[in-house]
């Protein structure tokens, strides 16, 4: 994996914890501008890296598959097999 692809992973997990976070915060606080802000920042952060390792790497879950042709999630190498 190269190092602007572990980037990219790095990114989407961090944000992805962050929404968790926000999310169990804005369970009991819904109606706080503050944490909702901060949500839609880290979504749009999300966003962002979902559509560049889509893009880039392939489909991080197979809800991103969008070629109509052939099913690209399980074309590349799994994580733990390495670069080919």
């Amino acid at each position: 994996m190269c190092n602007e692809e572990m980037k990219l992973w790095k990114e989407l997990q961090n944000v992805s914890f962050a929404m968790t976070e926000l999310q169990l915060y804005l369970d009991t606080h819904c109606e706080e501008p503050a944490a909702m802000a901060l949500y839609q920042q880290y979504r749009a952060r999300r966003q962002n890296a979902m559509e560049a390792l889509n893009l880039q790497y392939g489909p991080v879950t197979p809800y991103d598959v969008t070629n109509p042709v052939k099913w690209t999630w399980t074309c590349g190498p799994w994580p733990w097999e390495g670069e080919v």
